[in-house]
C-alpha cells in the first residue's frame, strides 16, 4: 500500500505542477515574479564564506536543446527555459559557487539524477556522477558519465553523458558539493534543484534502440509538426490535414502525466517497445482514464465530434486541465493523437490509413458472411460465427500508426516499422492495446511473433469469405466464394517533405501496402497468407474447403469515383454469360449511407430486376439516385456504399459486389494575405461557397497553425443557400518559421470542410 500511495503522489504533484505550470505560461508576469521571489529566498539565507555553496545551475537550455535537435520545443523558449535533451548524447551545465574552488584536488562535486517515484540505481532510474578530473567520458554508451569542460573562477561548465537506454520522460536533478575527503555532514551544501529535465529517444544516434538513418526521415517521422491523415473510400481517399504540435508547451507534460497513467513502470519507459505499447493503451480512455473517449453513433452534443478537430493541442491541453478524458475520437484522432505524443517523446511515427481495412474477431484471417438456404444475409447469430459476440465487419478506412525501432526480442530482421493501434477494437493482454507488431513479421505471416500479428495480418490481408446455409454439410454451411483482393486495398500514409495544400492533396501520399503484404494475387502473398492460417485453428477451417460455386456468369459493379455533393449518380451492374447455355439472373442493387467503420446509417435506394442471359450474352442494369434522395441521409463524411446482390437461378451461383464513395465536400480556401514578419501581424481569409440550396446552421470554423496561432474555435453566423462564407482573422507570427495554417469548418448541414495554406514567415524587421 505504501509503493501504491507513493506512486500515486508523484502522480497527483506533477499533474498539479504541469497545471500550475502551463496556467504561468500564459501570464509571463506572474511566472516572472514567482520567480524572483524564489531566486530571493533562495539566496537570502546567507552562511559564512568559508563554507563552499552552489549558488546557481545554468542548464544552458537552449544551447543543448540545438544540439540535440529539441530548439523547436516551446518550453525552451518559456521563461530562463526548460532543459530539453536526447539521450544517447551529452549536454552541458555551467555550475556557480560562492567563491572560487578546486573540482580535481580540493572539493568534490557529485550529481544525482532520478526518474520516477522511487529512484533506483539497479534499476536504471539514479545516476549518481562524482566529478573526477578525467577528460574523456566513459566508452559504454549505457553508462551515464561527467566531466569538468572548464572551470574559470567561482564557475565550472560541467558535461554530462546521458545512458542510451535512460528512461524517457522528467528527470529531476540535485547536486552536492563538499570537501574531498571530508566526512562531517555540516559541510557539505546539498542543492535539490526544482527544475525538471526532460530525456528524450534519440533516433539520430546509431546506439539508440531508436535510431533511423536518413536525414529527410527523421526531419519527417520526428520533426514535422503538421501531417496528413488519408480518409474515404478506395481508390478516391484524400487526404485531411492534421496538427501534430507535438511541440507545443502543453505536450511534452501531457507526455509525461500519460506514461504515469499507463501504469508502466518508470524502469521500463526507456524501452520503445514497452513505451509504443502503453501509447496505444493510454490514448484511449477504456481502460484506464486516457486520452480521448471513443464515439460512433453521431450524437456528439456533449463533447466535440471528431471531425471537429485540427489537431492534437486542443486535445491534451484539455487533457491536462482537466485531468479527464476529452470527449470524442474515432480512429483518425486516435492515430493524430498518437503520433504526436511518439514524435514528441522522439520515437519516429508515422500516420497510415488501411483502406477497407479488415476487423477479423476469431483470428481466423477471414472476414466471414452467412447466408441462409434463400439467398439471405444472416446477420448474427452466435453458436455459428463468433460466440464472443463480435461480428467480422470492413471499415472504408481504419487509420493507426507505424513506430520505428530496433526489435532484440524478435530474431533478427523484424525491427524497423511496427503498427501500433490505439482506437479500442479488441483486447490485447486483457486491456485495449494493439502492437508493436513488426510489419516484416505482417508481410511474412508470423502469426507467433509478439505483439498482435494476426490481428495486424487480417486488417490488411484478410479473405472475405461468403457461406451458405447447408444441412449436409459437416459446419451446417458450405463455402460459396472466397474474394481475395477485397481488404486491404491501399495502406497510405505521407511521403517525407512538404505539405500538400494543393486540390486533391495527391503530391505528397505515399502508398507503403508493400511494407504489409506482397503484391496482392502474388504467388507470394498467397503462400504468406496460407502459412499463416495453418498456425491457427479457426483460419484453417475457412481455408481448408473449397468455393463450390459453379461461376460461368461474369458480374461486375461501374466504380463511381467523383460525386460532388448536389449532383446525382447511379448504379450500374454488367452481367455476362459466358457458358453455352442460357441463364436466369437476378440483380438486387441498393444504395445506403454508411459510417466509415462500414456500418449502414440509411437506406436511399432499391431496385431488383430478373432477366435471362443467352449464352455469351451481356446485359446492364442500372439504378439512378438523385440528389433529394440521398442529401438527408448523409451522415458523417457523407459515405454512400453501393451493393449489387447477383444470384443465377441454374447454378445457384452468388455473386456480391460493393462500390465505396464519399461524396464530394467544397474544400476551404484559406489565403495568406501578406507577407509574413516575426512579430507583425498576418491577416489571412478563410472562404468557401455553401454547394447546398439550404442555409448552413450552426457553424464553426477552426482554426490551427503551429507558430502562427493556438487552436481557435470561431462561430460563424449562418451561411445562406450556395452563399459564400468567408471570415478574415489576423495572426500572429512570433519568430521566424516554415508553417502551415490549418483550418475546418462543421455545420448540422455540411459536416467536415477542410483547407491549409503555407506560411513563410521572415525574421523580425531591425
Amino acid at each position: 500500500m505504501a509503493v501504491f500511495e507513493r506512486i500515486e503522489n508523484f502522480f497527483d504533484n506533477l499533474s498539479d505542477r504541469f497545471r500550475r505550470e502551463f496556467h504561468d505560461n500564459r501570464r509571463e508576469e506572474k511566472a516572472l515574479e514567482n520567480e524572483i521571489e524564489a531566486t530571493h529566498a533562495e539566496t537570502s539565507n546567507a552562511e559564512p564564506v568559508t563554507k563552499v555553496k552552489i549558488v546557481s545551475v545554468d542548464f544552458q537550455a537552449k544551447l543543448n536543446a540545438e544540439k540535440h535537435h529539441c530548439e523547436k520545443y516551446k518550453l525552451v523558449d518559456i521563461k530562463e527555459g526548460t532543459p530539453i535533451i536526447r539521450r544517447s548524447g551529452s549536454f552541458s551545465i555551467v555550475v556557480e559557487f560562492n567563491k572560487e574552488i578546486d573540482l580535481k584536488k580540493q572539493e568534490q562535486l557529485t550529481l544525482y539524477f532520478s526518474f520516477g517515484a522511487g529512484p533506483n540505481a539497479q534499476a536504471g532510474t539514479l545516476a549518481t556522477l562524482t566529478v573526477t578530473g578525467k577528460k574523456l567520458f566513459d566508452k559504454h554508451h549505457e553508462n551515464w558519465d561527467v566531466r569538468v569542460v572548464n572551470q574559470a573562477g567561482t564557475k565550472a561548465t560541467i558535461e554530462i553523458q546521458v545512458s542510451s537506454d535512460a528512461p524517457v520522460g522528467v528527470w529531476s536533478c540535485s547536486l552536492e558539493v563538499r570537501p574531498k575527503d571530508e566526512t562531517d555532514a555540516s559541510n557539505r551544501h546539498l542543492l535539490r534543484l526544482d527544475t525538471l529535465l526532460y530525456i528524450l529517444f534519440n533516433p539520430w544516434n546509431e546506439n539508440d534502440s531508436t535510431y533511423m538513418a536518413e536525414e529527410e526521415r527523421l526531419e519527417e517521422y520526428v520533426l514535422a509538426d503538421v501531417g496528413k491523415i488519408w480518409q474515404g473510400s478506395y481508390p478516391t481517399a484524400k487526404g485531411r490535414l492534421w496538427v501534430f504540435g507535438q511541440f507545443d508547451d502543453v505536450v511534452l507534460p501531457a507526455c509525461v502525466l500519460l506514461m504515469e497513467r499507463s501504469g508502466l513502470r518508470p524502469e521500463a519507459r526507456g524501452d520503445p517497445i514497452r513505451v509504443s505499447r502503453a501509447i496505444s493503451r493510454i490514448v484511449n480512455s477504456n481502460d484506464d482514464r486516457g486520452v480521448v473517449v471513443g464515439k460512433w453513433d453521431g450524437i456528439y452534443d456533449d463533447g466535440t465530434s471528431p471531425s471537429g478537430w485540427t489537431g492534437s493541442i486542443k486535445i491534451l491541453e484539455e487533457y491536462v486541465r482537466k485531468n479527464h478524458p476529452v470527449k470524442y475520437g474515432q480512429c483518425w484522432v486516435f492515430a493524430g493523437v498518437v503520433n504526436t505524443v511518439c514524435r514528441a517523446l522522439g520515437l519516429p511515427a508515422r500516420v497510415v490509413t488501411n483502406l477497407n481495412s479488415a476487423h477479423d474477431t476469431n483470428v481466423s484471417l477471414t472476414i466471414d458472411e452467412y447466408f441462409d438456404i434463400e439467398g439471405k444475409e444472416i446477420k448474427y447469430r452466435s453458436d455459428i460465427i463468433n460466440p464472443g459476440g463480435l461480428n467480422d465487419s470492413i471499415w472504408n478506412f481504419h487509420v493507426w500508426n507505424d513506430v520505428w525501432m530496433t526489435r532484440p526480442d524478435l530474431p533478427d530482421g523484424y525491427g524497423g516499422w511496427q503498427a501500433i493501434d490505439a482506437t479500442p477494437q479488441e483486447t490485447s493482454d486483457g486491456m485495449f492495446q494493439c502492437g508493436p507488431a513488426s510489419l516484416e513479421a505482417v508481410r511474412r505471416g508470423q502469426m507467433e511473433l509478439k505483439y498482435d500479428v494476426p490481428f495486424v495480418l487480417a486488417e490488411v490481408n484478410a479473405d472475405v469469405v461468403r457461406w451458405k446455409e447447408d444441412k449436409e454439410s459437416q459446419d451446417g454451411f458450405k463455402k460459396l466464394f472466397a474474394d481475395k483482393s477485397h481488404v486491404g486495398r491501399q495502406v497510405l500514409t505521407k511521403k517525407p517533405g512538404p505539405v500538400d495544400s494543393g486540390r486533391f492533396y495527391e503530391k505528397d501520399k505515399e502508398e507503403c501496402t508493400k511494407d504489409y503484404k506482397p503484391q496482392e494475387g502474388s504467388r507470394e502473398e498467397r503462400v504468406t497468407l496460407h502459412s499463416a492460417a495453418r498456425r491457427t485453428r479457426a483460419a484453417r477451417h475457412a481455408f481448408r474447403f473449397p468455393s463450390e460455386a459453379v461461376e460461368d456468369v461474369d458480374f461486375s459493379i461501374q466504380d463511381v469515383e467523383r460525386v460532388p455533393i448536389g449532383d446525382d449518380f447511379a448504379i450500374t451492374v454488367k452481367a455476362l454469360n459466358t457458358s453455352e447455355a442460357k441463364r436466369t439472373v437476378t440483380i438486387v442493387m441498393t444504395a445506403a449511407s454508411h459510417y466509415y467503420t462500414g456500418a449502414k446509417a440509411n437506406d436511399i435506394a432499391r431496385a431488383e430486376g430478373s432477366f435471362v442471359l443467352q449464352p455469351k450474352e451481356n446485359k446492364t442494369l442500372a439504378l439512378p439516385v438523385t440528389y433529394k434522395q440521398y442529401y438527408h441521409k448523409l451522415v458523417e463524411h457523407a459515405m454512400i456504399k453501393l451493393v449489387a446482390i447477383c444470384t443465377v437461378e441454374e447454378t445457384s451461383y452468388a455473386w456480391f459486389g460493393d462500390d465505396r464513395f464519399e461524396v464530394l465536400k467544397p474544400r476551404i480556401k484559406v489565403e495568406i494575405l501578406s507577407t509574413g514578419v516575426a512579430g507583425k501581424p498576418l491577416p489571412t481569409k478563410f472562404s468557401f461557397t455553401n454547394p447546398l440550396p439550404i442555409p448552413l446552421t450552426n457553424s464553426v470554423l477552426v482554426v490551427d497553425g503551429p507558430g502562427l496561432t493556438r487552436p481557435k474555435k470561431i462561430p460563424i453566423s449562418d451561411v445562406g443557400p450556395k452563399a459564400e462564407m468567408v471570415y478574415d482573422l489576423n495572426v500572429y507570427p512570433l519568430k521566424e518559421a516554415t508553417c502551415t495554417l490549418v483550418a475546418s469548418f462543421n455545420s448540422t448541414e455540411l459536416l467536415n470542410l477542410t483547407g491549409s495554406a503555407p506560411v513563410e514567415i521572415a525574421p523580425a524587421e531591425s
